[in-house]
């Protein structure tokens, strides 16, 4: 029984041990979004004393640190835009591009650490246009019961993006997604514009208001008429009056027709 009783208490001790070094690496790996064309600094948070450092991009060598008489060497790609503290192991690298993304990983005093830097460059909005498109195209109330709104086109290099919706001049913003689909309804009708907006961690671009498909134009007032417009049979547009032999009306599903005969 004690044969048994010690190789189970192996076999957990065992399996704690492997959860323990398989959860390490993935709690350690951190995935960092920097600005393109600012500065980033690498900060492994070591506490003891510093003899040597290795950092590497992408598994090849960009800084090394061995003594304290002789200077940090830089390498690789990187070179010309890095600077290695040797007392604390941070790394600083100038000038971020949009190519520098990758991982980082660190050696100090011989000992591969087990954060991993996972970096991201991330562009700031700028010189994406940011406007609303109605789909279907010339989707209203004339065409459909459904449109669907999308704020802006793609966002390649700039991403993670969120997206936010207004409605009115004066409407909260409200986080959405990068399409939204309203219905024709009163409420709906009411709104004379949509306006978006798009976020990134480092900048935000809002569109131009854009007119409600949904929204009625108000009337523009009565046809102005002239004083000699005063019989049944006369129609008056523009100010100017036709004498009308007759007037033919008719209806089609959602709208009126009318047929002057003169």
């Amino acid at each position: 029984i004690g044969k048994y009783v010690v190789r189970s208490v192996m076999a957990v001790t065992a399996g704690l041990s492997l959860l323990v070094l398989m959860a390490l690496p993935a709690a350690a790996q951190d995935l960092i979004y920097f600005e393109i064309g600012k500065s980033l600094k690498l900060d492994p948070k070591y506490q003891q004393a510093i003899t040597a450092i290795t950092w590497k991009h992408k598994g090849n060598l960009a800084a090394e640190y061995f003594t304290k008489n002789a200077p940090v060497e830089y390498l690789g790609d990187l070179k010309g835009r890095l600077h290695l503290d040797p007392t604390t192991a941070i790394l600083t690298i100038s000038n971020m591009r949009k190519s520098d993304d990758g991982q980082f990983t660190v050696e100090v005093n011989n000992r591969l650490l087990p954060v991993r830097f996972n970096v991201v460059g991330v562009r700031k909005l700028d010189d994406y246009p940011v406007q609303i498109t109605v789909r279907p195209q010339g989707c209203s109330s004339l065409t459909s019961r459904k449109c669907t709104l999308v704020c802006g086109g793609t966002f390649e290099g700039a991403e993670p993006v969120q997206y936010f919706w207004k409605k009115g001049k004066t409407g909260q913003w409200k986080e959405g997604g990068k399409t939204i689909s309203i219905s024709i309804t009163k409420k709906t009708s009411s709104f004379p514009r949509y306006t978006c907006k798009v976020k990134n961690l480092f900048s935000e671009k809002e569109s131009d208001p854009k007119a409600n498909p949904f929204k009625k134009e108000p009337s523009s007032g009565p046809v102005p008429r002239s004083e000699s417009c005063n019989n049944l049979r006369t129609v008056c547009i523009k100010a100017q009056c036709l004498k009308l032999k007759s007037i033919k009306f008719w209806k089609k599903t959602g709208s009126v027709g009318m047929m002057l005969m003169q």
